[in-house]
């Protein structure tokens, strides 16, 4: 009789811990798709390695990248850099101008 009492508490104790795991995993989910949902592509750019990066990252309202699209690589050294960024700028806002809108 104690053995299936004891079997009794230990399957109800699994049953609990489970139903709470799936809980929370529910909710992380949840949150996650929302959060996924309220991201928007916004315009970056970064140095690094010699080289200018611009770029149009899809990024949440905590700053999580989600997903990238490379418009261009200046070279650090290049004479005509600045104009070459200006132009990658514009084309990487109108890129993210038009993937926001698609969303």
């Amino acid at each position: 009789m104690r053995l299936i009492g004891l079997l009794v508490a230990v399957l109800l104790a699994a049953a609990v811990l489970y139903c709470g795991y799936a809980v929370l995993t529910r909710l992380r989910g949840t949150r996650t798709r929302r959060a996924h949902r309220a991201a928007r592509w916004q315009v970056r750019h970064y140095g690094g390695g010699g080289q200018t990066v611009v770029a149009v990252v899809l990024a949440t309202t905590g700053g999580d990248r989600l997903d990238e699209h490379v418009v261009a690589r200046l070279p650090d050294g290049d004479p005509d850099w600045q104009a070459r960024f200006l132009a990658a700028r514009q084309e990487a806002e109108e890129r993210a101008f038009h993937l926001n809108a698609d969303r």
